[in-house]
């Protein structure tokens, strides 16, 4: 089964999401990034989660960066950057800064080719990989730019509670009282913690991705689970 397909399990207040994105129908994510829950502990005064009301004033958005898209079946990985040396070896920029599908061993794709991973080292803000095959610096060059791909049955979730973002993108958002605040159609990275966004028919409503207000995940039934924060919703609609 591809990712789009597997379970999801109960939110937890500390729970990092895997970064990389799998191409599918209408449930993409929007931004390569790492997203993850803030820790238990009070939100940043002023951020979503802080109790304020925040409908209509969207946190800052990250700039868009533009990758090309990983193909059906596959789940991008990262970006090579450029060649590192004389020997091969490649600077990565990884969607996830863990990068734990390009690990030792691990297999990757590259414009549709396979090559398996022979070593892997982190380098500042990137990852330097050696790819078995790729020998020399001309090589190396020639991937300049391209996407790096796994297929989506090798790749390796954080943990068992990980949840791909194109598996949030499209949920139902239901609070826990039963009312229903549309689907999520977007997530934004802001400074103190992820926010869903979730459309329906009275509009846009932020929610903070915290334990506190995420209180659960059903991927298979397609519903993520809410208790609002005071203020959070406009009680006059």
């Amino acid at each position: 089964m591809g990712q789009g397909d597997r379970q999801g399990r109960p939110h937890r207040r500390r729970h990092a999401f895997a970064a990389e994105s799998s191409r599918r129908a209408g449930r993409r994510a929007r931004l390569p990034g790492d997203w993850r829950l803030t820790p238990e502990g009070s939100p940043a005064a002023g951020s979503p989660g802080s109790g304020a009301p925040r409908r209509r004033s969207r946190p800052p958005r990250r700039r868009n960066q533009l990758f090309p898209e990983p193909r059906e079946g596959f789940t991008a990985l990262g970006v090579v950057s450029r060649a590192h040396g004389i020997a091969g070896e490649l600077r990565v920029s990884a969607f996830n800064p863990g990068a734990p599908n390009m690990q030792r061993g691990r297999r990757v794709y590259i414009t549709g080719h396979r090559y398996t991973v022979l070593r892997a080292r982190p380098d500042q803000d990137a990852w330097l990989l050696q790819l078995a095959g790729i020998e020399n610096r001309n090589s190396a060059e020639e991937l300049a730019g391209e996407l790096i791909e796994a297929a989506d049955g090798d790749v390796r979730r954080e943990d068992s509670d990980s949840y791909f973002l194109h598996e949030l993108v499209g949920l139902r958002v239901v609070t826990v009282d039963g009312r229903e605040l549309g689907t999520v159609t977007e997530v934004l990275q802001t400074g103190a913690n992820d926010v869903y966004i979730a459309t329906g028919p009275t509009g846009e409503v932020l929610i903070p991705a915290i334990g506190e207000v995420v209180e659960g995940i059903d991927i298979g039934a397609g519903i993520m689970r809410i208790t609002p924060l005071a203020g959070m919703l406009d009680e006059s609609q």
